[in-house]
């Protein structure tokens, strides 16, 4: 199974080495898609000078969702018979993706959402902005995801053409979930790490909340 890393990148230089070398041991194709950063996160990539990492890049910054289409677009048009998304700050340790990586080969869902222990570590305001969009999501399109707004998860290419998604922003996670609920896409959640490296960043109770018109539209046109 071919199956490309796609990731999404905005200011994160502290993190960027880091993280594509700790990627690049599975020797999977890496394509990170730099989305109008102003800070040196792309020197630090071509200063690895890998092989197997692709850098895609957006002029000005387009947003979260915009970023993983782009990949995404990029990886199945180049054979990719799944892909898995990963966040550039960090957060997710490479060493949880063969447990992506062996429900993608073993073909038992088209989804993989990966699931943080919440309870552990989680600052206060993201862990409630986190609960509350999975209940959104479970309201309106009746699929419950523990951990809704996690980027770390993949998908086969038979996947993306039902769940390709229209959002640009960090609406993106809780867009992907309404298209698997509205087209009943097989899925799962694997347990993935916990780690915060910036406390104040994320998404909190009104950025949740922020979701919601956005989730009654999907739920009239999806």
């Amino acid at each position: 199974m071919h199956i490309f890393i796609v990731i999404p990148l905005f200011n994160e230089e502290k993190h960027t080495s880091q993280v594509i070398k700790s990627i690049a041991r599975y020797k999977l194709p890496i394509v990170v898609v730099d989305d109008g950063s102003v800070d040196e996160s792309r020197l630090k990539i071509e200063d690895l000078r890998l092989k197997n990492v692709t850098v895609l890049e957006h002029k000005v910054n387009l947003g979260k969702g915009a970023a993983m289409k782009t990949g995404a677009d990029y990886a199945f048009g180049r054979g990719a018979d799944a892909v898995i998304f990963m966040d550039s700050d960090g957060q997710h340790l490479a060493s949880d993706l063969p447990r992506f990586i062996q429900v993608l080969k073993s073909g038992s869902a088209d989804v993989v959402f990966g699931s943080r222990n919440l309870s552990y570590g989680v600052p206060f305001v993201r862990y409630i902005g986190n609960k509350v969009a999975s209940v959104i999501a479970a309201t309106f399109f009746d699929v419950y995801v523990s951990d809704a707004i996690c980027g770390f998860r993949a998908l086969t290419k038979k996947a993306y053409k039902k769940v390709r998604w229209d959002s640009r922003g960090y609406g993106v996670e809780i867009e992907m979930i309404a298209r698997v609920g509205k087209n009943k896409v097989s899925h799962v959640e694997v347990p993935v790490e916990t780690i915060y490296h910036d406390k104040v960043k994320g998404v909190t109770v009104i950025d949740a909340f922020g979701v919601l018109f956005e989730v009654i539209k999907w739920r009239i046109t999806l």
